[in-house]
This record gives structure tokens, sequence and C-alpha cells, in this order.
């Protein structure tokens, strides 16, 4: 073969490998029903096939929400703070060719690393479309794990990737939010020329040395609010009291963001 024509291929071969890797940014946003807002800074990594998705800092406050004490039943002061862990950061790491979905999660102060598949999600594609920075994106909607998600995505983007363990549109998903507004994703940055070295490391398969099925995970979520609520009880001062918030009342036990019945 013309050796022209081989570099001609392998130069071909290797842009279009670059066009689909990429490096986005998130913003993992918890809305309180108070008016205090957080953002988690999370950060995706992917190719065609792959996706590793990880928080990278501590939750901070958004601007605008101005923090403000509160009063409580019993004339308590009450304030909203950050609890931060000491515990590994969560990961979502996805593979299309193995249909392997690997997470590691932090639930009451456990942590947990799970294998499941990954799970089809019934996206329904509506015609409305935004403008979200540069690109254009189209409204789709699905019910998953128990909750309502309209999400927008790019096809001028096109990889199924997302955050966290949304995925399955013919494009990259930009923003996020659920029917009860606590919970929202937003793209702050999308590279398109990274470090593809760097993107190969991220997307190498996590150690499952220590790996548990999804049952043990659901059993966890479902035990989650009775064990924190439990230890926040022992470190109170005396006479202090709890105020719990919750994204769908009366059901305080159901705020993780998925729900198994």
């Amino acid at each position: 073969m013309n050796k022209a024509l081989v570099l001609l291929l392998f130069t071909i071969t290797i842009t279009a490998q670059d066009q689909y890797s990429g490096i986005v940014e998130y913003q993992n946003i918890i809305n309180n029903k108070n008016g205090v807002s957080f953002a988690n800074p999370y950060r995706l990594y992917f190719d065609e096939t792959t996706s590793f998705y990880e928080k990278i800092g501590d939750a901070k406050k958004l601007v605008g929400n101005k923090q403000k004490e509160r009063v409580g039943p019993n004339g308590e002061m009450i304030s909203d703070k950050i609890v931060k862990s000491n515990l590994p950061k969560p990961y979502y790491y996805t593979n299309t060719k193995t249909n392997e979905l690997i997470f590691r999660e932090s639930i009451a102060q456990k942590l947990y690393f799970i294998r499941d598949t990954i799970q089809k999600i019934p996206w329904q594609l509506h015609e409305e479309r935004k403008k979200i920075g540069e690109y254009t994106c189209q409204k789709a909607t699905a019910k998953f794990r128990g909750r309502e998600y309209t999400v927008w995505f790019t096809s001028e983007i096109p990889i199924s990737h997302g955050p966290w363990k949304l995925r399955g549109l013919p494009g990259l998903i930009v923003e996020v939010s659920e029917e009860t507004g606590k919970y929202e994703f937003r793209a702050t940055t999308i590279n398109l020329n990274p470090d593809i070295n760097e993107v190969k490391d991220k997307l190498k398969k996590p150690d499952i040395s220590k790996i548990k099925d999804l049952n043990t995970y659901i059993t966890a979520l479902k035990n989650k609010y009775d064990e924190t609520m439990a230890k926040a009880r022992a470190s109170l001062p005396r006479g202090a009291r709890i105020m719990t918030d919750c994204d769908v009342c009366p059901d305080p036990k159901n705020y993780s963001l998925e729900r198994f019945e």
C-alpha cells in the first residue's frame, strides 16, 4: 500500500477518535426547600463507548443564595452547613461494550463499590430546542429509578453520555432537572480537544476486588435515612433538635436520587 495513503488513513482515524473524546465539567446542584442551594463539582471523561464521571471537590453554596439562620419550633437557631466526608469521592464508570456500570458511593458514611448493568432509559424526544452556550440542544424526558427527568442534549456532540447514570441519547446531555426541583445537573465547560492520555487513563476499568451487587446498594439506600438520623442525633448537644428537609414530603426517607420500591 502506498505510504502516503497509509499516513492519510492513520490521520483520519486519529482525528475521528479525538472528535469523540472529551472532558465535561458539571455542577450537581441540590436545591433545598429553605432556599439554600449547593453545587457539587463533577467531571465527565468520555470516548465513544466509555465514560467516567467523578466528583472533584467539595460542595459550595451558590452565589445569590444567602445563608440565613432559621428558628426552629422551640426557638432554637438553625443554620445550613455542609457536612464534609473524609471518604473517597464518588465516581460512575460505564462501558457500553461490556454493558457495565461500576460506581462508588458513600451511604451513611460507609463506602460501597457496586456493579450494575447499563439500564435502557425510555427517553421521549420533544421538538423543543434551545441554545445552551454555543450548542443547540433538544429536550427529552423520561422516568428513571423513581424520578421524572427533563434533559437537554446536543446532537452536535454525538455521544450518548451524560452526568451521573443518565445516558442513552443521540448527543451529550448538557442540562438535567427532575420534577421536584431538588436536583439539577449543569455542564459548565466542554473540552473536545483534551489530553488524550489523560482521558485514556481515566477510562481504565476501576478495581473491582471489593465489588458488591446492586441488591447490597438498594438495601443500604433503604436504611440510609434511619442510619443518618441516628448518627446525627448522637452528635447533637443536649436539648438540640434536627430539622429535616425533604424533596417530596411527607416521605422524607426518599431523598436519594434513586428510588427502589
